[in-house]
């Protein structure tokens, strides 16, 4: 099993997404395109993955370098120390704790933020946040 945040992890969670199909359904339509960032404690970025929503299906996941000329809504930026503990939050306890989920966390600004071109575009995260975290939550139900 491929492991977070390999594009393969991101289609596994699509399969389990299309699986509960009706729990996401139940938080609404969302269009969305984003990249996931997990970068050194330096800063540097170790590995970018584009993810898209369309509907209620995830319909792609890929390395952001293989896909010249994606373009986000926005990307989501934390160290590789903070994306672990998220996936290993969920993996124990089927979701992180409160301070530790997607929205807590960017609003806070300091482990996890957003960059984008356009604010509007940035907004989709809020719009849809829920339906992201639940999407990493279904994490927890992967074989380790």
């Amino acid at each position: 099993m491929a492991e977070f945040p390999a594009p393969q992890w991101f289609v596994a969670l699509g399969r389990l997404m299309a699986a509960e199909g009706e729990s996401f359904r139940r938080l609404g339509y969302a269009e969305v395109r984003f990249v996931v960032a997990m970068l050194d404690a330096d800063g540097k970025h170790l590995h970018d993955t584009a993810i898209e929503i369309d509907g209620y299906a995830l319909t792609r996941a890929a390395a952001l370098a293989e896909l010249p000329g994606f373009d986000p809504d926005f990307t989501i930026c934390a160290s590789a120390a903070v994306w672990h503990r998220m996936i290993e939050e969920i993996a124990h306890d089927g979701r992180p704790a409160l301070r530790h989920t997607l929205s807590s966390l960017a609003l806070v600004g300091d482990e996890l933020w957003l960059e984008s071109t356009d604010q509007l575009r940035e907004d989709k995260f809020y719009r849809f946040n829920q339906t992201l975290q639940e999407l990493l939550n279904l994490s927890g139900k992967l074989a380790r």
